[in-house]
């Protein structure tokens, strides 16, 4: 753990400096450039943004959402945040945005990671409602961004609003040109239709995996396997949002359960699709090797 927080240590040390402005400090922001005092804290701003003395308004905005998307746990990350809703509406509408990206690998963020872990989806209902606020109020500034509209798209398809989410995606390929990004997005629209949608709202579903998790840290092993076990077999999430941490947490649940050839089938649909997912490869090896759970 030293040596972690070591290394947290020296990248925030070499990439960032702690800037405090001075009391009444301001900067302009916003189309009418309207006067935002500063908060006296200590402000990440990046090395290179300092060189030639007070920082940009750009600056700020930059070096708080860039530190805070890899330092989440900053003491002064609540401060962060708010400097950046009030000031840097547009950074903090695309942190919202990621939370959505479940199925995007590449986005990886602790506060992202954290925000995906099953022990937090029973928590996904208001952590979407606050990404839904950001992005509409980036919406206002900038009506016609495909981006915004994507993912306001994606959060109206996770609480079950289809027509909602179809006018938001017409709205991406109304903006576009790229005849292949016009076709994925009508296809999203195809998959609206009533013969095609799920039935339930798929937060629903997030919601139940959170439950499962709370259930399997109690120590209620089978009623955490049946449920996932349920979705499994009937919900579109597994689909949807393609995890080996879901099939991890299934072989988990289905191995203290007592059910061994069941957990080694969840690792190995958990390897394939991922196949250096090292707590599915330690499973898989643990059962071979007779240890079992």
């Amino acid at each position: 753990m030293s040596l972690k927080l070591n290394l947290k240590h020296c990248i925030k040390a070499k990439e960032y400096l702690l800037w405090t402005p001075d009391e009444g400090d301001c900067v302009e922001v916003g189309p009418e450039r309207e006067k935002l005092r500063l908060p006296q804290i200590p402000l990440p701003i990046h090395r290179e943004d300092l060189e030639e003395g007070r920082p940009s308004t750009d600056a700020v905005g930059r070096g708080v959402y860039d530190y805070l998307r890899r330092f989440s746990d900053d003491p002064y990350s609540l401060q962060y945040a708010e400097l950046l809703r009030d000031g840097f509406s547009h950074y903090l509408a695309d942190i919202g945005a990621q939370i959505l990206m479940l199925d995007h690998k590449e986005v990886d963020a602790a506060y992202i990671r954290r925000g995906l872990m099953f022990s937090e989806l029973n928590q996904c209902r208001p952590h979407l409602l606050k990404a839904l606020g950001y992005l509409q109020r980036s919406l206002e500034n900038l009506p016609d961004n495909p981006t915004t509209l994507n993912y306001l798209g994606q959060i109206d398809h996770l609480f079950g609003d289809y027509p909602a989410a179809g006018r938001r995606w017409q709205g991406v390929i109304d903006q576009v040109a790229d005849p292949a990004t016009r076709e994925a997005f009508s296809q999203k629209i195809k998959g609206l239709e009533p013969e095609n949608a799920p039935e339930a709202p798929l937060v629903d579903d997030l919601e139940a995996i959170g439950e499962a998790m709370s259930l399997y840290g109690r120590g209620e092993v089978e009623e955490a396997k049946t449920i996932l076990e349920v979705l499994e077999e009937s919900s579109p999430v597994p689909r949807e949002f393609p995890s080996p941490e879901f099939y991890y947490f299934l072989g988990m649940c289905r191995g203290k359960a007592g059910d061994q050839a069941g957990a080694f089938e969840a690792f190995e649909r958990s390897l394939a699709l991922e196949p250096e997912y090292q707590p599915a490869i330690e499973a898989k090896e643990a059962i071979l090797d007779g240890k079992g759970f």
